[in-house]
């Protein structure tokens, strides 16, 4: 049998805490997934499209800014989404050493057809919580 540590009460409540935190997002993130995957895309890859969706053609270091999900291998990422038809990088007009990613009609249309089921999913995903509480966690959170 393992040894018992005791931590002071303020200290065992801030494990509590994160091991809370940590738990519910790694069931919001299963659920992510195979809620992408039936999209054939990736979390990250759906990710991407989702931000280009919103926010229109961005520098690559603007959409992975903006991303919940992060990821270190942008290069093939974005090259798998390019290869699918979703995405193309242009060159910009300003500076030629800088590229902006932005969606291909086929993504735009792909955008379109999935982000109100998209917005219902997470909705349907975050609704044992009330809206109250949604905004008082999302108050919470935002001051770690």
């Amino acid at each position: 049998m393992g040894k018992e540590i005791m931590y002071k009460p303020k200290t065992q409540l801030a494990l509590k805490t994160l091991f809370s935190i940590g738990n519910a997002n790694n069931i919001i993130q299963e659920k992510m997934h195979a809620y992408t995957k039936a999209t054939g895309l990736t979390p990250t890859q759906y990710a991407i499209i989702d931000v280009l969706g919103h926010e229109g053609p961005l520098k690559i270091s603007e959409i992975y800014g903006k991303m919940l999900i992060k990821s270190g291998n942008r290069t093939m990422i974005l090259d798998s989404i390019e290869n699918k038809n979703l995405i193309r990088r242009v060159f910009s007009k300003n500076d030629r050493r800088e590229i902006i990613i932005e969606l291909t009609p086929s993504g735009q249309k792909f955008f379109n057809e999935n982000y109100e089921a998209h917005g219902s999913f997470v909705e349907k995903t975050l609704s044992g919580l009330s809206q109250a509480e949604q905004k008082g966690l999302v108050a919470m959170l935002n001051k770690l």
